[in-house]
């Protein structure tokens, strides 16, 4: 006969222990239920980040799609004023949920804007430049200056420290010259002896950037932004109209009806008889053959050419845009007659800001030979646009080049991506955008100086 305390004590403890498993059982799902919805949790939460940050880069390209069509409509109406507006036109400017900034090289030199479209007549051409020119600009060396003039010749005869195909033949990965003009200035990677350090620059840690915005910040600047393959403009006046042959005994008279209309008909007959015999070399020479006052050459010049009129002007060089290094590399001017320039352009351009009759004045005789070679302005600019969204979450960056060159409508010939290149300004306009403090809350409501420098 068993004894009823056992059997009680027995069933007790079964009790407990089946107790004791749903305990544990409970806690094991409610366990793996919690980590179901934080991984629910953490999954929702990267999927609306990540929706955030798509909805943000779609916001940051329509930011910058905006930013170029500014662009474009200020070259429409108001191409031949560009020099008179200031910087906040182009920085810290709102469009839509973002940003923009339009950035421009300064190569150090103050004088310089740091935001604005950048002229890319100020620029070395690579299709028209010599070899004492290109040797002339910083950081070249005579067999690269060589084997750039090799690459874009007609023909494969190896010239003096240059490069023909037979050099690129020889390559572990071959290939022949171009013998053909420059299509892009990226395209100068081909040539031999060039390397993406060269070309882009570095930054402060010695690892190759991608554009002038990089370099401003800190770093050393390369050579892409020293030239250009799209500097031309047709001979023509600033209203279209065909300008008048300054050279040729065909031209005189239509040369005395332009003079005697623009500076009075006793002024105008008396500069045709001073420069009826022989040929001018270019407007400055003309101006001191004729003895011209730079207040007379500044009525004419928008009028009268050397050059055949039906031809574009290509490689002219932007006197009122252009660094010190391409002044005294493409004019071949002395550092004397560049601060001259340098010190006066700013002044001469709020005057005038496409004349460029000062120089005549500013450098008297040694003026002549530079009238046919630089302007006031040129037809194609560029434009390395830096966009954001207003939180900070996106941002864009390309550099367009817009060619204005004819009576159609400007149109975009070039486009760079450079967004994974990163943000090339001050980092902590982005920090601000993200804190939710703005630009004004960030203290960036006018300008960066201090980030470009």
């Amino acid at each position: 006969m068993m004894c009823p305390t056992r059997t009680t004590s027995l069933h007790g403890t079964r009790l407990r222990s089946r107790r004791g498993s749903i305990l544990i059982i409970t806690m094991v799902v409610v366990f793996a239920i919690a980590s179901m919805v934080l991984s629910l949790g953490r999954w929702s939460r990267a999927e609306s980040l990540t929706a955030a940050n798509g909805v943000a880069a779609m916001q940051a390209v329509a930011v910058q799609r905006g930013a170029e069509q500014h662009v474009l409509a200020l070259l429409a109406t108001q191409r031949d004023s560009l020099a008179t507006l200031s910087e906040s036109e182009f920085a810290n400017v709102p469009v839509g949920a973002g940003y923009f900034w339009i950035v421009r090289p300064t190569f150090g030199d103050t004088t310089l804007p740091q935001y604005g479209l950048l002229d890319e007549s100020a620029k070395v051409n690579l299709n028209t430049a010599d070899q004492r020119t290109l040797e002339s600009v910083p950081n070249m060396t005579p067999e690269l200056a060589a084997a750039i003039i090799d690459w874009r010749d007609e023909d494969d005869t190896l010239s003096a420290n240059g490069a023909e195909s037979q050099e690129y033949q020889a390559a572990s990965a071959a290939y022949v010259a171009k013998n053909a003009p420059f299509e892009t200035v990226e395209e100068l990677l081909l040539v031999k002896g060039m390397t993406p350090a060269l070309l882009y620059g570095t930054s402060a840690t010695g690892s190759v950037i991608t554009d002038s915005a990089q370099a401003s910040v800190s770093g050393t600047y390369g050579l892409f932004d020293r030239f250009t393959v799209w500097s031309s403009r047709p001979n023509t006046a600033a209203d279209g109209t065909a300008r008048v042959r300054i050279n040729g005994r065909g031209n005189q008279d239509a040369l005395e009806k332009l003079l005697q209309e623009k500076l009075g008909q006793l002024r105008g007959s008396e500069i045709v008889r001073a420069t009826r015999r022989g040929n001018s070399r270019d407007l400055f020479d003309f101006a001191n053959r004729a003895g011209l006052k730079a207040s007379e050459l500044a009525l004419i010049e928008d009028q009268i050419t050397t050059a055949d009129p039906a031809q574009p002007l290509k490689g002219q060089i932007n006197v009122f845009q252009a660094p010190r290094e391409v002044l005294g590399a493409v004019l071949n001017l002395s550092t004397d007659d560049v601060d001259e320039l340098v010190a006066r352009r700013d002044a001469e351009r709020a005057k005038s800001p496409t004349s460029i009759a000062w120089v005549y004045d500013a450098l008297e005789g040694r003026a002549v030979g530079l009238g046919d070679r630089i302007a006031g302005q040129g037809r194609q600019f560029s434009a390395d646009i830096v966009t954001a969204t207003a939180n900070g979450r996106a941002f864009r960056h390309v550099r367009i080049v817009i060619d204005a060159s004819d009576d159609t409508a400007p149109r975009i010939v070039y486009r760079r991506e450079l967004s994974d290149g990163g943000w090339p300004l001050d980092p902590a306009i982005l920090t601000s955008l993200r804190d939710g403090r703005g630009l004004n809350g960030g203290g960036f409501a006018s300008s960066f100086q201090g980030s470009m420098q």
